[in-house]
């Protein structure tokens, strides 16, 4: 083939792998439209999740989670008839632990307290992420056991990083692996997204697995049974409780 034959093809193919290439944002708004769309995730005000979660060989746990104004967050988990809550209400947070020996109500730690706002923001790190402080890096594609995926790296305005690896044909969220500090150490966990379905028009993951670092960890499946959009939520869920009285430390008259 003579030069003049050859250049015009390699101009071409030069175009067509521009033409064809997603940047971080076409992948994004991809990703938001595959949601539902920007305006339907924008009318999300409150969620209400029910589900349980996998605790042991033929063991689940029932959970309920409440979300609301993006600030707001509610979890219940019940086990053998104790139940463990996390709550947090825009700066400031509490959560009671009965399995660590605790029936009252304690305060979240600023730490805590900041991975809490992260559960609480329902429309999820890409959506909106400028205004989030957060960047958008694409890394191209990479092989997610046997699935084609788009690997972004999302920068958060703490210095945070996590990776989110979303479907090549779908652009629903696969994956999304986070480094974080925790009280001076480094956590590093996965979590793998699956089953969506629509709920008023915008698609939802209704199964997780949450995974820790290392070879040995093991992962943790949580399943969603149901799950309501824009639901009624009495704000009194998300305030501390105060503690229970000290039996013999009331007031005789």
């Amino acid at each position: 083939m003579k030069l003049r034959n050859i250049l015009p093809l390699l101009i071409f193919f030069f175009i067509a792998s521009f033409s064809f290439a997603q940047t971080a944002d076409d992948l994004v708004n991809n990703n938001i439209k595959a949601k539902g769309g920007k305006d339907k995730i924008a009318g999300i005000k409150s969620l209400k999740m029910k589900g349980n979660i996998d605790v042991g060989p033929e063991m689940k746990a029932p959970f309920t989670i409440c979300l609301k104004g993006g600030n707001k967050f509610h979890f219940e988990l019940e086990i053998q008839g104790m139940k463990m809550i996390q709550s947090l209400d825009g700066d400031s947070g509490w959560y009671i632990n009965p399995f660590g020996g605790k029936t009252d109500p304690e305060r979240m730690s600023p730490e805590e307290v900041s991975a809490s706002k992260e559960q609480a923001d329902f429309t999820g790190p890409l959506y909106d992420y400028k205004s989030k402080g957060s960047t958008v890096e694409s890394l191209g594609k990479e092989d997610m056991e046997g699935t084609d995926t788009y690997k972004l790296k999302v920068t958060k305005k703490n210095g945070d990083v996590s990776y989110i690896f979303l479907d090549a044909t779908s652009y629903f969220q696969l994956k999304e692996t986070t480094k974080h500090k925790f009280k001076d150490k480094e956590i590093e966990s996965a979590t793998i997204s699956s089953n969506y379905k629509s709920v008023d028009g915008i698609m939802f993951p209704f199964s997780f697995e949450q995974r820790g670092s290392g070879e040995d960890s093991q992962g943790q499946a949580m399943n969603m049974e149901s799950i309501e959009v824009n639901p009624v939520i009495d704000d009194a869920i998300f305030k501390m409780p105060a503690a229970a009285p000290e039996s013999g430390s009331g007031k005789t008259k």
